[in-house]
């Protein structure tokens, strides 16, 4: 996996400022932000196998990065949140990520590890297609089961802009329900938009 040593143009205040703002759909309440370490969500747990879904989940997680930011998101009408991650990379570094991304995806078709509680899980991945959007897509749903023959569906929408890579996060139960499009869109749009602008206005 790369490593970097120079700073992204794009800070954790700017990337901040890009998530989506409280009233960007009345379907929403409370996403909250939160910048990201170097440890985010890497816990004391055992690492995941293979080796390469760690490696997918790293980059989805914006642990690979050297800037990021993650934002909840707070349905109305679901019980489960979606979210965000945002991650910033120096120069070409986000290329460089997601082509590791394209490589380990078809080499984690299951992934096995240890919950927060202790306890063992296998999880299937199925890679379904992706949104045409930004430089670069891909998509994939991760189900687990959750008892009495019931199925966990996480979907997770990634896309490279420029520089920046962008995680979109939905869970559900015995459905698969998609992030909505719009906001994908718009998400995405904003980071374009990002990059291009000059400097000064880069975090608006």
């Amino acid at each position: 996996m790369p490593t970097f040593t120079s700073t992204p143009a794009l800070t954790v205040q700017k990337l901040t400022a890009l998530t989506f703002p409280e009233d960007v759909t009345p379907d929403t309440y409370g996403m909250p932000v939160t910048a990201l370490t170097p440890s985010s969500g890497g816990g004391a747990r055992p690492p995941l196998t293979p080796v390469a879904c760690q490696d997918v989940i790293d980059i989805i997680g914006g642990r690979t990065a050297p800037v990021g930011v993650s934002q909840l998101i707070n349905w109305k009408d679901d019980v489960f949140p979606g979210g965000t991650t945002l991650a910033a990379y120096p120069s070409a570094g986000a290329e460089s990520v997601f082509r590791a991304l394209e490589a380990d995806l078809p080499l984690c078709r299951s992934l096995s590890g240890v919950d927060y509680g202790g306890n063992r899980f296998t999880n299937r991945i199925v890679v379904v297609p992706a949104p045409t959007v930004g430089d670069q897509a891909v998509r994939f749903q991760e189900v687990a089961g959750v008892g009495d023959g019931r199925l966990r569906y996480t979907e997770h929408i990634v896309v490279r802009s420029g520089a920046t890579i962008v995680t979109f996060t939905m869970v559900d139960v015995d459905r698969q329900t998609p992030f909505p499009p719009h906001l994908v869109a718009q998400q995405v749009q904003r980071l374009a938009a990002a990059q291009h602008a000059p400097q000064a206005q880069a975090g608006g």
